[in-house]
Formats: C-alpha cells, structure tokens, sequence
C-alpha cells in the first residue's frame, strides 16, 4: 500500500488523487527529482525524503510559492494569520509544542516568531516561557498576509481555481495537519520560482526524474499563470525539452489526439477519472501518463501478457509503446 501524504491547499489540476499510479512508476536510486510545474506539490511532498536525492519544488504563481515558503519556514505566524491562534486547551498547546520543537529553521526567523509568542491574544506568560527557548535562533521572514490571503481565495473558491466564490465553510484549524505533515518534508526540498522550461534545462542530468504536469490542451485558462500561452506552441516546446532529457521523465495530460500524436515516441498510459469540474453527474475526465522509459517493471500487476491494471479507483492501459527505445543511463 503506498503512503501518500495529504497536500495543505487545493489546487486546480492537483495530482493528489492519482499520486498511487505515479508513484508506482517512480525509478529507483535517483539523484534528483524535479516537479516542474510544482501546483499544489502533491509529488513532491509524496515522495519520501531520501539523503542521496535533491528534491526540487518549482511553480511560476508567485502566491503560491510564497506560501510554500511561510509552511517551510514561517509557521507560526502563518497559524495567527489564519486564525489558529489563540490555542484554547493544553491538549492542543503541547501538540503544537511539539511540532515547533521538531521544525528547522534559520537564524533570521527569530523575530516573528517571538513577536507572535509575546502577543498575549495568542499565548499567556506561561506558555511564553516554555517556547521562547525553542524558538530562538529561528526564521526567514516571508509574506505571511499575502499567504494566509492567498489560502482564504484557494479554499473559497470553486475548484481551487481562485477566480469564483464557491459559497463553501472554510475550517481553517483542518490545515494544521495538513501543515504538519508538510513542514517537515519541506525542509529537505529546494522551493524554485523559475519558469519550468527554464529549470527544465538547467535541471537536465543523468539519474534524475523530472516530473510535469503541465496546463493541460485547451483547458490553460484555468491556471493562474498559464492564461498567456499562445496555443499548441507552449506543448510543442514542453516535449522538445522533455525529449532532450537524459534521465527519467513522467508527463500528466489530458488524453487527446494531439497529446497522442506528440508524444508517440514516449510510453503512454491512459485511464479515466471523474471530472471534478463538470456540472454533470458521473462526467469522466480522460488522462495519461506519458514516461521516456518503460513503466512496466515498475507496477507489480502489470505483465508482458497483461497491458491493463488496476491500481486503485481506475483502469490504467497502455495505449502506445515507442517503436525506438532508448537507454536511460544511471
């Protein structure tokens, strides 16, 4: 059974649903992971940390990489903003004791983190004692308005896409799990704000998976970021890169003709998941998982006499197996 840690913010596109099929794919022994159109880093906070691995997290939204910033280095402060403080029990104040004396942050953290401790709307004279010790020497300060701001549109709004109001209760204390479980495995990932196609190439080596879940054909205008790329170029482009890769790649899109047809020479699985999106009841949404590699000996229940499996809620197939296939080096 594979472990898959919860995301802390929706995201429209999110791959949190389909992390059981991606990650059953993932090579062994990399030395590095990049999740190139990072969204709500599903992939990334899945993975498990491993020593030998650079995880990079990457994203072109400016909002959203600051928040990922405030969860990995500026927490407490991110909680006030939200309204997780004041903390009412003791029951709670330890728990959240124990997750500050657990996190690791720098040096130029220290003074929001104490501005925070010494409000007394958050923490009586008491509790201040016991954590100051804890948090001195701590923290990076970032925007952490701007992200308690930023989650309150996210989580309002019609399928995370931040552009409607969806009429929806929003219980802000349900993200602290979420943060909680982030935090820590945000410390060993490297957060980027570059363009995708720029890491892509920078991020280009041997060993190395990169992961990209790109807007997907036609439906560009539900990203943030992406409302400005012209047509089919910007797909077009994304797969002369991913072509050129020397490690491990893994591509999420929308299957269509066009997808098909560009990546033909790739290994292509496609499935059908529920569309989260549509008016209608029971709408299918049609996905694949495009891989330079072959995914096979990396899902148990697949076999050279069996192209189709079933990992979990869907039926995956493999729909297109390259004529040429080339040797990825370690």
């Amino acid at each position: 059974m594979i472990s898959i840690a919860e995301i802390f913010i929706p995201w429209v596109g999110s791959k949190a649903r389909l992390l059981g099929y991606i990650l059953q794919i993932v090579p062994p022994n990399l030395n590095q992971s990049l999740e190139a159109f990072g969204g709500s880093g599903a992939f990334t906070l899945a993975l498990r940390t491993d020593p030998k691995r650079l995880d990079i997290y990457n994203d072109a939204d400016s909002d959203l990489v600051n928040l990922f910033f405030c969860v990995k280095e500026l927490l407490s402060p991110l909680m006030k903003e939200l309204g997780f403080l004041p903390i009412q029990s003791r029951e709670a104040f330890e728990i959240y004791k124990a997750f500050l004396e657990h996190q690791d942050i720098s040096m130029l953290n220290i003074q929001a983190e104490l501005d925070c401790i010494e409000d007394r709307s958050c923490f009586t004279e008491e509790q201040a004692r016991e954590l100051r010790p804890i948090l001195r020497g701590r923290a990076k300060l970032y925007d952490v308005q701007r992200a308690a701001a930023f989650v309150f549109k996210i989580r309002g709004s019609f399928s995370s896409t931040g552009d409607s109001f969806g009429v929806k209760p929003l219980n802000i204390r349900r993200f602290f799990k979420g943060f909680q479980d982030a935090e820590p495995r945000l410390q060993n990932v490297v957060i980027e704000h570059k363009n995708a196609f720029q890491l892509i190439r920078e991020r280009n080596r041997n060993g190395g998976l990169i992961y990209a879940d790109p807007p997907y054909v036609d439906a560009e205008h539900l990203y943030r970021t992406s409302r400005n790329n012209r047509g089919r170029r910007f797909h077009i482009h994304l797969w002369k890169l991913l072509s050129a890769c020397k490690g491990y790649v893994i591509v999420s899109y929308n299957d269509c003709p066009f997808i098909r047809q560009l990546y033909k020479d790739f290994y292509i699985l496609a499935f059908q998941r529920p569309n989260p999106l549509s008016q209608k009841k029971g709408a299918k949404y049609d996905e694949v998982l495009i891989t330079n590699y072959d995914p096979r000996p990396y899902i148990a229940q697949m076999t050279l006499f069996d192209m189709d499996v079933h990992i979990g809620e869907y039926d995956m197939e493999l729909v297109n197996i390259p004529k040429s296939k080339r040797r990825l080096l370690p």
